[in-house]
């Protein structure tokens, strides 16, 4: 039997190599035909393949090409005790559409075009203080192999770096400076808009922390629990005697495991936390929809209410889509109650769009965290802007010069682009810059040829909400020709960071603009700034992933 099947699947080969040679020899015929005799001659070598394959026993299953979209490579077989490998499959860009698929789910949004200034001077988006997207990354550097380039968000990756601004007194700030850029072409300017936020304030309100836990199966890989049980034991350590907090789970039910406790109670919680066990299926839905009955009667008293989200966001039974859960989320973000979503785990099934989604539309941030370790980062460094709003509904409108700026483009914040009519319409869901977190974006820019250095470059405005009046504020800076640094090394180290970070990220998302360049220029900038930066742990973190993504990026041109 197996001769025969090795025979067959021979037969088949060769039959394959004959029609695809009939095929690219034809000259004459339709294209619908030449396709389908492409076709079948693929169809063909595929099954003798894998009939020789199976003839020789050792058949491997070739990684399934999703009909969802990318289809991540193949992962080396993973040494013993090393890490989970990342599977083949990925369901790309498009998202469960409420059907219960274990992949993974990214979605790319493009990339910004250049915009002639003279035809329309202004650019306007929300503000977006997320950083999951450079955590991703390095899950992936972890099982030596690049994000798929849906999974590449510039603004993410700038925004998890430090900046210089001066602090803001109160509410935010807003900074502009520039400096030829150290990628495009000679004539090309970097703009760097810079917002930075308050330090989160010594004395604050109440806050009621409600905890919302994934302990479905699939939270089980890879110490999943044991990262959320982290976090939860980190934030709870952060509560102030007016605070309490309260624990939501859910699996193929929600229910309430602790409810609220203040602070002095804070060791219930995280006992129940770290001795959460999973299993069955993800019903979100019913999560959020427990825990903001919880905020209500929280909100009624007066208090503010902070849910932290912690799952791998792969919702597999009520309402799993996006669009599903957020009409929920929609009405309650009205309410106050923000939402933060922390991701964790990606080793074969993780919602990236959900938990984005999730976040934006909550009035909160997303983050991810691939271990204990990215757990103990974040409560260093992020995890106080969790109790602490500063602005609602952030969003910049920068207003260019015609007379001096050709064109431009806005490097990332592809998905969070607003009218420029819509700056001012106060009624909308918009931006939230991150609760304690400096936000940044940049800009490339074309000058035009002879501009004098008084003329102005720029203006640049930011409009929020408070979030205690929920009146606007609006403040407005401009930068001029002038204020350009001579050259790249004369711009701040920080700003060389940022720029590097951000041509890193263009180069993984294979961005139109990056074509022909190399993470080895990447490297350069990074190098000039070290006597700088060196002695900061997010230098040295950039420094590493732009190493290790060396060793697997293929350089693209066009």
């Amino acid at each position: 039997m197996r001769a025969l099947i090795l025979a067959i699947g021979i037969v088949l080969s060769l039959a394959a190599l004959v029609a695809s040679t009939v095929a690219r020899l034809a000259t004459t015929g339709r294209a619908a035909g030449r396709i389908v005799s492409g076709a079948l001659a693929a169809a063909a070598l595929a099954a003798g393949l894998a009939l020789i394959a199976c003839g020789e026993d050792e058949f491997e299953a070739a990684p399934a090409a999703s009909s969802e979209g990318h289809t991540a490579p193949a992962a080396a077989p993973a040494a013993p005790h090393a890490a989970p490998a990342i599977p083949p499959e990925a369901g790309g860009s498009a998202n469960p559409n409420d059907r219960p698929l274990p992949l993974m789910y990214f979605q790319g949004h493009g990339v910004n075009p250049f915009i002639d200034a003279d035809e329309d001077p202004l650019s306007t988006f929300a503000l977006d203080g997320d950083t999951a997207s450079y955590e991703i990354l390095a899950l992936y550097l972890g099982q030596h192999a690049l994000p798929p380039p849906e999974a590449v968000r510039v603004e993410e990756f700038v925004n998890s770096l430090p900046q210089d601004y001066p602090s803001a007194e109160g509410a935010l700030g807003l900074h502009l400076d520039a400096a030829p850029s150290p990628f495009g072409p000679e004539d090309y300017v970097l703009l760097r808009v810079g917002v930075s936020n308050p330090a989160p304030p010594e004395e604050r309100g109440p806050v009621s922390l409600i905890f919302v836990v994934d302990i479905s199966g699939s939270m089980g890989a890879d110490n999943r629990i044991g990262v959320a049980a982290e976090v939860i034991a980190g934030l709870a350590g952060m509560l102030t005697t007016a605070d309490r907090a309260a624990l939501v789970s859910y699996g193929s039910r929600a229910s309430v495991v602790s409810d609220f406790a203040d602070a002095a109670g804070r060791e219930e919680i995280v006992t129940a936390a770290r001795t959460l066990g999973t299993g069955g299926s993800t019903y979100a839905e019913e999560g959020l929809r427990l825990a903001y009955r919880l905020a209500a009667a929280e909100l009624e008293r007066g208090r503010q209410v902070r849910i932290v989200l912690l799952s791998d966001g792969v919702a597999n039974v009520g309402a799993t889509g996006p669009g599903s859960i957020l009409r929920l989320v929609d009405v309650q973000a009205q309410r106050n109650a923000t939402l933060t979503a922390i991701g964790v785990g990606i080793s074969g099934n993780y919602n990236d769009v959900l938990l984005e989604a999730l976040a934006n539309r909550g009035n909160g941030a997303y983050h991810y965290l691939a271990d204990l370790a990215a757990a103990d980062r974040f409560l260093e460094e992020s995890a106080r802007g969790v109790f602490t709003e500063t602005a609602r509904d952030a969003r910049i409108q920068l207003e260019f010069n015609p007379e001096t700026v050709r064109k431009y483009r806005l490097i990332g914040y592809e998905n969070r682009a607003v009218s420029d009519e819509d700056f001012r319409d106060d009624s909308l869901d918009l931006g939230e810059p991150g609760f304690a977190r400096d936000v940044t974006a940049l800009y490339e820019l074309r000058l035009e040829e002879g501009a004098a250095p008084d003329s102005a470059l720029a203006t640049a405005r930011l409009r929020w909400l408070n979030p205690s009046s929920g009146r606007p504020v609006e403040v407005e800076a401009a930068i001029t020709v002038a204020a350009i640094a001579a050259d790249i090394t004369a711009a701040s180290p920080h700003f060389r960071q940022t720029a590097a970070a951000a041509e890193f990220a263009e180069l993984l998302r294979t961005s139109y603009w990056a074509q022909c360049g190399s993470l080895e220029a990447v490297s350069e900038l990074l190098a000039g700034v070290a006597p700088e930066l060196a002695e900061h742990a997010s230098h040295a973190t950039l420094v590493r992933r732009v190493r290790a993504a060396s060793e697997l990026f293929t350089p693209y041109c066009s």
